[in-house]
């Protein structure tokens, strides 16, 4: 039930103590049935008792703002932490530091339970466990925080899955290597090693290039010789024809 379709003091039922929720619920419930509202007697019927441990967690959200003030914002503070880690930034040291800030602030607020129950009654260990999951749980999940805030939790929560902040995320971060100076120095020398290479390759091409040029040169020289040569011959051998022919 939100908390806008609360009838009308049905929200202080769930800062009685626990012993007195279902006699004032029927009390209520009867008071609205004189005043002829019917649709929110039927209501407040429906509403269920909390769990001792839900009871703990919504005295302390009802009576100890301060204390519940803290919890929240080392909630936060962790939340934005474990998110920071997870996309690559801050570092474990952060979320050690946000963490334990967390479970600080669960500590001070179950001392404080201890005093929560009447006639100095002391709460079962059993029944502080399970505040103490119920707020953990909070501080890892938005949903269950809004709800536990509330101070009308009715049954007691547990972390799960991915919003389970009991997971050590550090666990989970690379750290970056430490730098190697000998990987260092052979990756250098593996560097230098082949430009170096790389430059005698290409001073042999072009040494290649320049011989094979040369080769070419001299043949075109050659062939230009000898085509010249050629067509020497080709005219000595006219004017001795035509020698010959004026002998005839």
């Amino acid at each position: 039930m939100a908390p806008d379709d609360l009838p009308p003091d049905a929200d202080a039922l769930y800062g009685l103590p626990l012993e007195d929720f279902v006699a004032e619920r029927a009390a209520l419930a009867k008071r609205l049935r004189a005043d002829g509202d019917r649709a929110a007697a039927k209501q407040v019927d429906a509403l269920r008792k909390p769990s001792v441990a839900a009871w703990t967690v919504n005295q302390l959200v009802r009576s100890r703002g301060k204390d519940v003030g803290a919890f929240t914002d080392a909630a936060e503070r962790l939340r934005a932490t474990q998110a920071a880690l997870l996309g690559g930034r801050g570092s474990a040291a952060d979320l050690r530091e946000a963490r334990e800030a967390e479970r600080s602030a669960v500590g001070r607020l179950l001392e404080v339970a201890r005093g929560l129950f009447p006639g100095g009654r002391e709460p079962g260990e059993a029944t502080l466990e399970r505040v103490g999951a119920t707020l953990h749980a909070a501080a890892a999940d938005d949903a269950v925080r809004e709800e536990v805030l509330s101070g009308r939790l009715l049954r007691e929560r547990e972390t799960s899955g991915f919003g389970d902040l009991d997971v050590e995320l550090a666990a989970a971060v690379r750290p970056k290597p430490r730098p190697d100076p000998e990987r260092g120095r052979r990756a250098k020398e593996e560097a230098e090693a082949e430009a170096a290479a790389r430059k005698a390759a290409e001073r042999e091409r072009r040494e290649r290039r320049a011989s094979l040029q040369a080769a070419l040169d001299q043949a075109v020289a050659e062939r230009k010789q000898a085509e010249a040569a050629l067509a020497e011959a080709r005219a000595e051998e006219e004017r001795r024809r035509a020698a010959l022919e004026e002998v005839d």
